[in-house]
């Protein structure tokens, strides 16, 4: 079975169980895991849930290459986005005590699927990302609620980039609630699932790592939409820019645009607010050609040479953006 449920010890426990695909997030998996937790809210011998996922990995995002592979004449696009974010909402509201365990890889779907949890315990080996602008797709499953929640403009940052984040970062900027070694997971899953605690080693975050020493030119860098943002790195002339733009020009240009705007707009919103925003929004962007080609570069064929379309940024007409926003189908009526 792809995802596992169990009960011990008045603790719900879920497992992510495809490891050879870093236990990716399908359908039935996000319908499965949205009527457990349904079921488990009401059920007054389950007081905590753990979730973890199979093998090294806690999970890569979502199974976008299904969507692909299902084929033009299929509602998937749709079916899989709706539940994945009434799944997103769900636990944010969920009013039990909630642990994710992010060892390995915790990227795009899975961050979705554990960051409105009360607890995100990071490990040595933690990889956190929100990749999305290299599919052509944009940061989902909330990220623009919670990338804009970070400080200054380090959520466009993240967002745009896709960099991954380490243990250090995860603990600076709060995407992580606590730390434990890597090799010490059974330990903490056990104490968790006999006496409800959360086991956490002593971390001192370290002030001059590559982001964290950055963050004030990040600011100052990342202000403004995409164009302007190109336009900063350009001028400014520096390693770190050179890098940075290096990144940028390699991703998909429309959905560095719509990110931007996506995370810009989402300041002082809801989560409610965002996942219907993101919900409309994708259900435009899952169809244009961008996320297919994308998809299949990347993730099956793995020529990494995708076709963009527009092919340039400053092709891009900024105000046709709005177009997107709107609203395309139905609510989620979170």
């Amino acid at each position: 079975m792809d995802i596992v449920f169990t009960e011990t010890n008045q603790t719900g426990i879920i497992k992510l169980n495809r490891p050879k695909a870093l236990n990716a997030l399908n359908l039935e998996m996000a319908k499965k895991f949205h009527d457990k937790l349904l079921e488990w809210e009401e059920k007054d011998n389950i007081l905590r849930v753990l979730l973890v996922g199979e093998g090294k990995h806690f999970c890569a995002g979502g199974d976008v290459k299904s969507l692909v592979l299902a084929g033009k004449e299929n509602s998937l696009k749709h079916d899989f986005f709706k539940i994945e974010y009434k799944l997103n909402y769900l636990i944010s509201q969920f009013s039990k005590e909630f642990l994710s365990v992010w060892n390995g890889v915790v990227m795009g779907g899975g961050v979705g699927l554990s960051i409105y949890g009360d607890h995100r315990l990071a490990t040595d080996n933690s990889k956190f990302a929100m990749p999305e602008s290299a599919i052509g797709f944009f940061p989902d499953v909330g990220g623009s609620y919670f990338l804009s929640n970070l400080p200054g403009n380090i959520g466009k940052y993240i967002g745009l980039t896709g960099e991954v984040l380490g243990l250090n970062e995860l603990i600076f900027f709060g995407l992580a609630t606590h730390y434990f070694q890597s090799n010490k997971i059974e330990d903490v899953k056990e104490k968790f699932i006999t006496r409800g605690e959360i086991s956490h080693d002593n971390f001192e975050v370290k002030n001059d790592t590559y982001l964290i020493k950055n963050m004030n030119l990040i600011n100052e860098l990342f202000n403004g939409n995409i164009q302007t943002i190109i336009t900063n790195l350009k001028s400014h002339n520096s390693e770190f820019s050179k890098k940075i733009l290096d990144i940028l020009l390699a991703k998909c240009p429309m959905s560095l645009a719509i990110s931007t705007k996506l995370i810009d707009d989402a300041k002082g919103k809801s989560l409610k607010e965002c996942l219907e925003t993101e919900f409309q929004l994708s259900q435009k962007i899952v169809y244009r050609s961008d996320f297919d080609n994308g998809v299949n570069s990347v993730l099956i064929s793995k020529d990494h040479n995708p076709i963009w379309e527009p092919s340039k940024i400053d092709e891009i007409n900024i105000e046709d953006l709005d177009f997107y926003f709107e609203t395309h189908t139905e609510n989620l009526y979170l």
